[in-house]
């Protein structure tokens, strides 16, 4: 039997409210992190609206089995997400200007397609090495592609809290679409930054190594990030490839 995807959430040590969401599901072979967004109105319902609008043309375009298979477009599902943020706030206007990141997997045998706006991270964990498949979409790391700063001053920088792109804010959303191999034995780990501003890359990764499953992971990762002050609140969604 297959391994199960799986996932935590917890509020952190400081914030009020959790303003995360994750969801999953293993027969469509899709999961999905979303960080409200700190600073605007109802980011708890952002995240929350972005994560259902995923799943639920997931659902729709899958007839049960992979969605990948079915033809399914992460890119097109964070669209939609955008979409109905925006709509949302049109029809209730306490929370118009509502935001939230957005990563979205979706696999397949062999293989993962991704599609993510914001600061929420996709790694592949491949014979016990850690690789990050996604580029933060925040002014410190515009910085350091410019090289206008390293990737350590990124790390301590207050431009990484500046997010320059995120669903339900501007009229328009640009998803980065990422394809990569995600073999039987590999893991996929989703995460907003309250794992990752509190628990570095090499730490993530012997986190992973000496996980029994992923749940496991999920549990340890998040335990890591409340350990080191759990200054945000944390999410994870750790998916298993599949052969």
């Amino acid at each position: 039997m297959p391994v199960a995807i799986a996932g935590y959430s917890h509020v952190g040590r400081v914030r009020a409210r959790n303003e995360d969401a994750i969801d999953w599901d293993d027969a469509l072979g899709v999961a999905v992190v979303a960080d409200g967004l700190g600073g605007h109105p109802a980011g708890d319902v952002a995240s929350r609206l972005a994560v259902e609008a995923v799943l639920h043309m997931a659902r729709n375009e899958s007839g049960g089995g992979n969605w990948l298979e079915a033809g399914g477009d992460p890119v097109s599902a964070t669209q939609l997400a955008h979409q109905t943020l925006l709509a949302h706030g049109r029809r209730h206007r306490s929370t118009a200007g509502m935001g939230t990141t957005l990563v979205v997997a979706v696999r397949a045998p062999g293989r993962v397609v991704l599609a993510h706006v914001g600061d929420s991270r996709a790694y592949r964990f491949h014979a016990g090495a850690l690789e990050r498949l996604t580029r933060d979409h925040n002014a410190a790391q515009e910085a350091v592609s410019e090289g206008r700063m390293t990737a350590a001053q990124a790390r301590m920088s207050p431009e990484r809290h500046h997010l320059t792109r995120a669903v339900g804010v501007d009229p328009d959303v640009r998803p980065e679409r990422t394809e990569s191999v995600l073999e039987a034995d590999d893991w996929l780990l989703l995460a907003s930054d309250g794992l990752t501003g509190e628990v570095d890359d090499a730490e993530i990764e012997s986190i992973l190594a000496e996980a029994a499953d992923p749940a496991d992971a999920a549990r340890r990762l998040v335990t890591a990030a409340i350990g080191h002050g759990g200054r945000d609140n944390v999410s994870v969604v750790v998916m298993p490839g599949v052969g």
